[in-house]
């Protein structure tokens, strides 16, 4: 569809490729922002934006760009790295919500499965959440530690020094872990230096695992708290066991904000003159302070391959529908050696004329005279599967093809398992000391993915995901504010009152639900509500949590940060029942 005067109208596939072709022609430098759109799709997009002056530029605001920074920094291995948790005996996760939300929750679920399941002897794995809040991961846990908000790094390095006998066998980091025992840091925690201890031993008995803070603890020293978990399994010995570098996960989210920063400084400055948006919906998904919706509505020519409407297609000159993931081809790689293929499982609906975004690219680039090498995305997929099929040393690429269809996986190669790895001298300056907090007071806002949709940016006009039930309030269709109940009671408000929330960045109103499992100077907002052009089902419903943060990324890894302020909170008077 092709806006013009302000309203979308229709316009042939033919037409609109043509004023792709044409328009990106004369567009000079542009960006193709989009998300994780799979291997091939992701190969065809990069050479799709080199071969025409573009450049690609990935957001997701659920990104690990800490956790990959600090495996480069303690390991050498630009990476996110793979947990094993079923081979683990005690878990401790500092943070990382991996039922719900972080990375992998099928994987890490049924591994947490196997691992806190009884086994024949009777004995069972334990698991302990350390956090300032329990979210549904936390509350499977048999012990929770609620520390002080951004403490994590301290808790961590104290373990390490119980069980590396102050450091000694921490390697370059010896005096880092020297100086943390659990004596200097229990106060800041807010933890005892006994039960730190304890944990330690504990940890230290057999097969364990250490997980970082996860995404709603991305503060601004969230990479250094990764790092002080990583040191922790290093001289617990559960690097190359229960989690692994040289076998990392592959198509983890883990870009930082970086890029897109200055996409929007590009963007602003008049320098772009067009934007492509496959995947991805940062009008919503970015702090309102980002001045994304700004600068992209600044640029001349601006499409959205999106199947649905959503904030960002909302300002699109040009819209070209991309095809359901059920009516299109695809693949991912989970870990080096390790393949899936999607193939359609219906026919396209003819209703909705849709078009897979890959076609639309090698149609365009062949107008702009670029030829890359395949007429459909289709040719492209089985181009790359064939070079799969000879790396894997299969004499017959055809019949390696349609044995991938039939089991949809593929092994090509050997997927490294327990190699070696040893710490490397930090070449970044850490800071393990709880970080600062914007805004004046003593409530820290924690924005935590959503269990039920994540952050919303795409799949929130969903009516069946709306009134499921939030597994840890079991609210469903608004937002509610997370206090916990003496806090609530000393401030006057209870279930159901609704209140203001109020940052140095913005601001926004709902209800309270009071929570015992969260800490007295924590509240919690979860993300993916709050939108304004996303559908029926969607808009109007609850409060987008970015709005309340800062456009920052954090110093070493470039991740968003969104634990990172203090909130004031003003009640309304007015009350809400709370819909569950």
């Amino acid at each position: 569809m092709l806006r013009q005067g302000g309203e979308l109208q229709s316009i042939s596939w033919e037409d609109a490729e043509q004023m792709m072709a044409e328009r990106l022609g004369a567009a000079g430098d542009y960006y193709l922002f989009t998300g994780s759109p799979g291997a091939s799709m992701s190969g065809l997009m990069s050479d799709f934006a080199g071969s025409t002056g573009g450049q690609v530029v990935r957001y997701d605001p659920l990104a690990e760009a800490p956790l990959r920074e600090a495996s480069r920094i303690t390991f050498g291995r630009d990476v996110v790295p793979w947990y094993d948790l079923e081979e683990a005996d005690f878990l401790v996760s500092f943070g990382a919500d991996f039922l719900e939300s972080w990375l992998s929750p099928v994987r890490d679920g049924r591994g947490f499965a196997r691992m806190s399941g009884v086994g024949e002897g009777g004995a069972k794995g334990r698991f302990a959440f350390v956090g300032s809040r329990l979210s549904l991961t936390g509350q499977n846990a048999d012990e929770w530690l609620p520390i002080q908000p951004g403490s994590e790094a301290l808790v961590a390095l104290a373990m390490a020094n119980v069980l590396s006998g102050g450091g000694g066998s921490a390697g370059p980091y010896r005096d880092i872990v020297a100086a943390y025992t659990p004596e200097n840091v229990a106060s800041v925690t807010g933890v005892e230096a006994e039960s730190i201890r304890e944990l330690a031993e504990r940890f230290g008995e057999g097969p364990s695992l250490a997980l970082g803070p996860g995404v709603a603890g991305l503060h601004r020293g969230a990479t250094a708290a990764n790092v002080a978990v990583a040191i922790l399994n290093w001289v617990s010995g559960n690097v190359g066991t229960t989690v692994h570098y040289d076998a990392p996960q592959l198509e983890a989210p883990s870009s930082g904000f970086g890029p897109m920063e200055q996409a929007i400084t590009a963007m602003s400055g008049g320098q772009v003159g067009a934007a492509l948006v496959h995947g991805s919906n940062p009008v919503y998904a970015l702090p309102a302070s980002s001045g994304f919706r700004e600068a992209f509505s600044s640029v001349d020519f601006k499409v959205s391959f999106a199947s649905a409407m959503d904030e960002t297609a909302a300002v699109a000159d040009l819209i070209l529908p991309d095809r359901h993931f059920l009516e299109a081809w695809g693949d991912a790689t989970s870990r080096p050696g390790q393949w899936a293929v999607r193939q359609p499982a219906m026919r396209p609906v003819p209703h909705f004329d849709s078009k897979q975004t890959g076609d639309v690219l090698l149609s365009v680039a062949t107008q702009m005279g670029q030829d890359l090498g395949s007429a459909t995305f289709y040719d492209y997929l089985r181009t790359r599967w064939a070079d799969l099929a000879t790396t894997a040393g299969a004499a017959d690429a055809d019949a390696f093809w349609h044995e991938s269809l039939r089991t949809g996986v593929a092994q090509v190669g050997v997927t490294p398992s327990g190699s070696a790895e040893s710490l490397r001298q930090p070449d970044r300056g850490l800071v393990f000391d709880p970080p600062a907090f914007d805004g004046a007071g003593d409530l820290h806002l924690m924005v935590y993915p959503s269990s039920r949709y994540g952050d919303g940016a795409l799949n929130a006009n969903r009516p069946w995901l709306q009134e499921l039930p939030d597994p840890v309030s079991k609210i469903a269709w608004h937002s509610w504010v997370e206090i916990h109940p003496d806090r609530a009671e000393a401030m006057g408000i209870r279930n159901g009152d609704v209140v203001v929330l109020s940052t140095e960045h913005g601001s926004v109103e709902a209800p309270v639900w009071t929570y015992p499992g969260i800490r007295e100077d924590v509240i919690a907002l979860a993300m993916g509500s709050g939108h304004t052009d996303a559908g029926r089902f969607a808009d109007g419903n609850g409060v987008n949590a970015l709005d309340l943060l800062p456009s920052e990324a954090e110093a070493l890894s470039g991740g968003l940060v969104h634990f990172v302020t203090k909130v004031d909170v003003q009640a309304t008077g007015e009350r809400r029942a709370l819909a569950s």
